[in-house]
């Protein structure tokens, strides 16, 4: 077998069970890595499962914060069964060197195939079962090097595939999310989406000049500026931040499932995101998109 390459995206998220539940999702699972210290995954539904993976933390008090990571295998074109499975087997043996070098104390991983990219999800607690765990820069540059497993390369580098930014907290992950959601094919921006997500609050805390019009709000913890998210949204190139023939990114569908959105909404976004791909073609052709208004909203 010729060596693969990898990539691995870390997340948080504070509904376990719904991520559990996502990544369980028996249409897609082609392998399972049980890492829990207490119990067994077997037979588990999504709520025991995030119950089981929590049962270790050192703080009971604390918020019921997970993180999650993606680790994304290059797959070939056309791979055999034998080549998948063989995949499979290392991302499981890989989610047991990921456990230690980590030194999480309960960890759940899911290997997904419904892609043409095999992957796997991870999700764990913010804790060894002593103390919070330390992701610190280098920590992070260490992980994307790959050095903690003999099971993959790493995949970042010149000329091979480079994962998003690693850095949970990092703003411009926050707005490019929020862009995706809010923009169609062709840059417009969609006033449908945007008062659904201001009526599930998932935007928020407006301030507003005299005139009504839209300086900032909030959106996941964080204040954005309106020009901010119009000159982000000018630059966003789609090509590179979803697989055509893959889903949404996780954050995006978490996003809008919070946001009370149906699975044929989610499907509307994903064919926005499409459409917005085909715009962009080989030749570098740009296509000329107006500046979007935010609609003026009524604070209460």
């Amino acid at each position: 077998m010729k060596p693969h390459f990898a990539i691995v995206n870390i997340r948080t998220n504070s509904n376990p069970i719904e991520a559990i539940r996502y990544f369980k999702n028996p249409k897609k699972v082609t392998a399972t890595y049980d890492g829990l210290e207490l119990g067994t995954a077997d037979g588990k539904t999504a709520a025991e499962l995030a119950e089981l993976l929590l049962a270790g933390h050192h703080d009971l008090r604390a918020p019921r914060c997970c993180r999650t990571a993606v680790l994304s295998v290059k797959t070939p074109k056309g791979a055999t069964r034998a080549e998948l499975e063989d995949i499979d087997q290392r991302l499981l043996r890989c989610a047991k060197d990921f456990q230690r070098f980590f030194k999480i104390a309960s960890m759940l991983g899911f290997c997904h195939g419904n892609t043409m990219t095999r992957h796997m999800h991870c999700i764990w607690p913010n804790s060894t079962g002593r103390r919070t765990l330390n992701i610190s820069p280098k920590i992070l540059r260490d992980l994307q090097g790959l050095k903690w497993t003999v099971e993959f390369l790493s995949g970042r580098g010149k000329g091979r595939r480079k994962g998003l930014s690693f850095n949970p907290k990092a703003p411009r992950l926050a707005i490019r999310t929020l862009a995706l959601a809010l923009f169609d094919g062709k840059g417009k921006f969609n006033e449908t989406r945007w008062l659904k997500m201001v009526k599930s609050g998932a935007i928020s805390d407006f301030r507003q000049r005299n005139d009504g019009s839209i300086i900032s709000f909030v959106f996941q913890n964080r204040r954005i500026r309106h020009s901010t998210l119009n000159n982000f949204r000018k630059g966003l190139d789609m090509t590179t931040i979803i697989n055509p023939a893959g889903g949404l990114p996780d954050a995006l569908t978490e996003l809008l499932h919070a946001s009370g959105y149906t699975s044929a909404d989610v499907q509307e976004v994903l064919a926005d995101i499409r459409e917005a791909q085909g715009h962009v073609s080989a030749a570098s052709k740009t296509v000329e998109i107006n500046t979007p208004t935010m609609p003026t909203m009524e604070v209460v």
